[in-house]
C-alpha cells in the first residue's frame, strides 16, 4: 500500500496532501471495492487516460498512520468527477444522490468533511472514494487532505466561494443583463447590438449553468445534458461575434451567414451523433466555438486601438482578461492541464459588465440626445405656433378689411346699377321733354327711386347684426312689390319657405333682391299678366327663386341674341352668386328660374370671404353675436303667409 506522506502524528497537526494512491476498476452494480485489481496512480487522476473509454466505478484507497484519535482531523477532497461517496474504515462518510445514471453532477464541488472521533484509530486508518464517471467527461480524483479542520476549513471555504458562490453570482448577473438587453431591444428593434448582446448572454448563461447543475434535469442522462451545452456553446460564440461586431457597427452578411451555418451544421450532428462519437464530436465542436471566439477577440482587440475610441478600449482590456481565462478553461478541458478549476464563466462577467455598461451608456446618450431634440422641436414648435397666431392675426385682419372693402364695392355697384342707373333714366327723360311729362309719371320715378333706395338701406342697416338672414329683406320688399304690381292689376302670390335660417353677406341679398325685383318690373312692363306667382325658398339644393306669369310670353332664344339690360343684369347677378339662370317662355306666359347653392352653414357658396365667417365680422364691429336678429324681427312684425302680397 502506497501511504501519501509520513504517517505520522504531523497528519493531524499540519495538512498532509496524497499525491500517490491506489485505484481499481469497479462494476456499477459493485456495492464494496474490489479485492484484486489495485494500481498505483498520482492525484489528480483522470482515468480514461489509463482506462481509455471505461463507464463506471473506480475506487481509490488511501492510508495513514494515527496518533491520537481524540484530536479533531479534517477531510478535504478537491473534486471527484462525477458523482462519488467516502468511507472511513467501512464507514460512510458522504454520499450523492445518484451514483448511476442520470448522475449527480458534482465534478466542481469541493468536499469537506470532519472525521468523527469514533471512526478513528491510533495506528493505520484507511479512506476509500468511490467515484462514478464516464470516459467522454474526464472521470476522475482530484487532491485529497486530511488535517487539523483550522487547516483546511478556509482553503475549503475559499475553494466553495470560488467554484459555487461566485458562480452563482456570475449567472446571477448574466440572466440579468441578458434579459434587460433583451428588452431594450423589444423596445428598439433598430438597435440590433442589443439582441445579439442578450442572445449572447442568455446562451453563455446556458454554458456556465454546467459549473453549478447538480444534475442532469431537463434531460434524463448526462449525454444528453452534453449535447444541449455544447449546442449553446455554438450558439455562443456566433452570438458573440455578432455582437461584438454591431458593437463596433459592422455588418458582415456573408460570414455571419456561414458562421450561422455551420453553427447549425454543428448542433445537428452534436444532436444526433452516436453515443460512442460523442467526445470526439463535442471536443471538435468545442474547438471551433473556441476559434471562433478567440478570432472574435483578437480581431476586436486590434479594432478597439486602432480606431482609438475610449469605450472600445476600455472594453479591450476587459476581453484581454476574458480571453486569457478561456485559454486556461480550453487547456483543462483538453487536459493539458490537469486543474479542474475553470475561470471563463467568472471572467465573462467583467466582459459582459462593461459591455452592458458601454451600451447602456450608448443607450443613455441616444435618450440625451433625443431629449434635447425633443426640446429644441418643442421651442421651434411653440416659435411656429406663435408665428402662426401672429400671422392668423394679420390675415384675419386683411380679410376683414378685403371683405369691408368689397362690401363697399359691390355697394357701390349696386348704386351705380340700380338706384344710379334709375336716377339717370328720369333725369335723361326729363331733359328731354320736361314740360310734357305727366306727373304720375314723375311719381312713379321717385318712387322707383325710393324703392331702390329702400332695398340698399335696409340690406345696410341689417348688416350691424351680422350677416342678415333673407326672410328680413325679402318681406318687406314683397310688400311694395305686391302694391305696386296690384297698381297695374295684377294679382301677386308668394310663397316664402325657409327663409328664416339664410343668412348671406349683404351684398349676395342685394343681388338676390334686385334679381327678383327686375323680374318683376319685366313682368308689370312687358308680359301683359293679370297674375304672378313668386317662389323663393330655400331646400337641400339651395336657394330657389321661381317668377311665373300667365301674360304674352316671348322668344326666349330672340331675347338672348338681344337682350335687354334687364336681363342681362339678372343673368350676371346670378352668376356672381355662383348659381344658374333659365327662362322659360310661351304664348300663355314665362317662368323664370334662379338656382343658387349654398354651404351648410345656410351661406353662398361664392362668398368673397368665407373663413372669417358671421361671428368674426360681427365682433369686428363691436356688436355681439347673441344680438338680435332683424331677420326674426322682420317676420314677427309681418307674418310669412302664402296668397295674395
Amino acid at each position: 500500500m502506497l501511504l501519501a506522506g509520513a504517517a505520522s502524528a504531523r497528519a493531524q497537526s499540519e495538512a498532509v496532501a496524497f499525491t500517490r494512491i491506489e485505484a481499481a476498476q469497479s462494476t456499477w452494480q459493485d456495492d464494496g471495492p474490489p479485492v484484486t485489481g489495485w494500481v498505483p496512480v498520482s492525484l489528480p487522476d483522470i482515468w480514461s487516460t489509463r482506462w481509455p473509454g471505461f463507464d463506471g466505478v473506480v475506487w481509490y484507497r488511501l492510508s495513514w498512520q494515527g496518533a491520537d484519535p481524540r484530536q479533531p482531523v479534517a477531510l478535504l477532497l478537491d473534486y471527484l468527477n462525477m458523482a462519488g461517496a467516502v468511507y472511513l474504515n467501512g464507514s460512510l462518510l458522504m454520499r450523492d444522490t445518484s451514483l448511476v445514471e442520470p448522475l449527480t453532477r458534482a465534478w466542481n464541488t469541493p468536499r469537506y468533511q470532519l472525521l468523527p472521533a469514533s471512526l478513528l484509530r491510533e495506528g493505520v486508518n484507511t479512506l476509500l472514494v468511490r467515484v462514478s464517471g464516464l470516459s467522454a467527461y474526464q472521470p476522475g480524483l482530484g487532491p485529497v487532505s486530511i488535517a487539523a479542520p483550522e487547516h483546511l476549513r478556509p482553503a475549503y471555504d475559499r475553494a466553495y466561494w470560488l467554484r459555487h458562490d461566485l458562480q452563482l453570482i456570475s449567472l446571477a448577473v448574466t440572466v440579468a443583463l441578458g434579459c434587460l438587453f433583451f428588452s431594450l431591444w423589444v423596445m428598439r428593434r433598430q438597435e440590433a447590438a442589443y439582441g445579439w448582446f442578450s442572445l449572447m448572454s442568455l446562451a453563455w448563461w446556458c454554458v456556465a449553468l454546467n459549473q453549478v447543475a447538480t444534475t442532469t434535469w431537463p434531460f434524463a442522462s448526462t449525454d444528453a445534458w452534453e449535447r444541449a451545452n455544447t449546442v449553446a456553446l455554438l450558439v455562443y460564440s456566433v452570438a458573440y461575434m455578432l455582437s461584438m461586431a454591431r458593437f463596433c457597427e459592422r455588418r458582415l452578411p456573408r460570414v455571419e451567414g456561414g458562421l450561422w451555418l455551420l453553427a447549425a451544421v454543428g448542433a445537428a450532428v452534436m444532436i444526433w451523433a452516436p453515443t460512442e462519437s460523442l467526445t470526439m464530436v463535442r471536443n471538435v465542436l468545442t474547438l471551433w466555438a473556441a476559434c471562433v471566439f478567440f478570432a472574435t477577440c483578437i480581431v476586436f482587440l486590434g479594432f478597439a486601438w486602432r480606431h482609438g475610441r475610449t469605450d472600445h478600449r476600455i472594453l479591450s482590456v476587459c476581453i484581454a482578461i476574458f480571453l486569457v481565462a478561456a485559454v486556461h478553461d480550453l487547456l483543462s478541458f483538453l487536459g493539458i492541464l490537469t486543474d479542474n478549476a475553470y475561470y471563463a464563466a467568472l471572467t465573462s462577467q467583467v466582459q459582459m459588465i462593461a459591455m452592458a455598461l458601454v451600451l447602456a451608456w450608448r443607450f443613455v446618450a441616444n435618450l440625451r440626445r433625443i431629449e434635447r431634440f425633443n426640446d429644441e422641436l418643442h421651442g421651434k414648435v411653440s416659435e411656429a405656433k406663435a408665428e402662426l397666431v401672429v400671422n392668423l392675426g394679420r390675415q384675419r385682419e386683411y380679410e376683414v378689411a378685403n371683405a369691408r372693402l368689397n362690401e363697399r364695392l359691390n355697394l357701390a355697384h349696386d348704386l351705380h346699377d340700380g338706384l344710379g342707373g334709375t336716377l339717370v333714366s328720369g333725369i335723361a327723360t326729363l331733359e328731354r321733354s320736361p314740360h310734357d311729362i305727366p306727373p304720375d309719371e314723375v311719381l312713379s320715378m321717385l318712387r322707383a327711386l325710393r324703392d331702390d333706395l329702400r332695398i340698399i338701406v335696409d340690406t345696410t342697416a341689417s348688416q350691424q347684426f351680422g350677416e342678415p338672414a333673407l326672410a328680413g329683406q325679402i318681406v318687406p320688399l314683397r310688400h311694395r312689390l305686391s302694391r305696386l304690381l296690384e297698381s297695374h292689376d295684377i294679382a301677386c302670390h308668394w310663397q316664402l319657405d325657409g327663409l328664416e335660417h339664410c343668412h348671406l353677406p349683404t351684398s349676395r341679398i342685394l343681388d338676390v333682391m334686385r334679381t327678383l325685383q327686375e323680374a318683376l318690373t319685366n313682368v308689370m312692363k312687358h308680359s301683359k299678366a293679370s297674375r304672378a306667382d313668386v317662389a323663393v325658398r330655400v331646400g337641400a339644393r339651395g336657394l330657389e327663386l321661381l317668377v311665373s306669369d300667365n301674360g304674352v310670353g316671348f322668344d326666349p332664344a330672340a331675347a338672348g341674341r338681344h337682350a335687354g339690360a334687364g336681363m342681362r343684369s339678372m343673368r350676371a347677378r346670378t352668376e356672381r352668386l355662383g348659381g344658374t339662370f333659365s327662362v322659360r317662355s310661351t304664348g300663355e306666359g314665362t317662368v323664370l328660374a334662379v338656382h343658387i347653392p349654398l354651404d351648410a352653414s345656410g351661406a353662398g357658396l361664392p362668398l368673397d370671404l368665407q373663413p372669417g365667417g358671421a361671428k368674426d365680422r360681427v365682433s369686428d364691429l363691436g356688436i355681439a353675436a347673441g344680438g338680435p336678429d332683424p331677420a326674426h324681427l322682420a317676420v314677427q312684425a309681418e307674418a310669412s303667409v302664402q296668397g295674395r302680397g
